[in-house]
């Protein structure tokens, strides 16, 4: 059984940009994968770290957010593929920010991640 989403009201602090976006590309995946297991996946029940291209299509919070941004997925039980959308709570590090949240861009709805941010 899967674990829960992290509570967003513990995850936005460390977000220093929200934003709504779509990988773009996959530009490194680690972790052995089998024929039948997605790109990345170590069969530990977490997917390996990649590194994701995203274009950003919207800012919710923060300033000077390129429009392009090369993220590190760390490993977590889910993995991106090219074309994966939703919002994105990343850290600010660099010079490659860290996707927050257990299920990345699945992980909380735009709408809740609003609510939450007005409060």
């Amino acid at each position: 059984m899967a674990l829960p989403p992290e509570p967003l009201e513990e995850m936005l602090p460390q977000a220093k940009w929200v934003v709504e976006a779509t990988v773009k590309e996959v530009l490194d995946s680690t972790g052995t994968a089998r024929r039948d297991t997605p790109p990345g996946w170590t069969g530990s029940g977490k997917a390996g770290r990649q590194i994701v291209r995203i274009e950003v299509t919207r800012v919710l919070r923060g300033k000077e957010v390129p429009r392009q941004i090369d993220a590190v997925k760390p490993e977590a039980g889910y993995t991106l593929r090219a074309g994966s959308k939703g919002p994105f709570l990343l850290d600010g590090a660099k010079p490659r920010p860290k996707i927050l949240g257990a299920y990345g861009p699945d992980t909380w709805r735009v709408e809740e991640i609003e609510e939450a941010m007005a409060r």
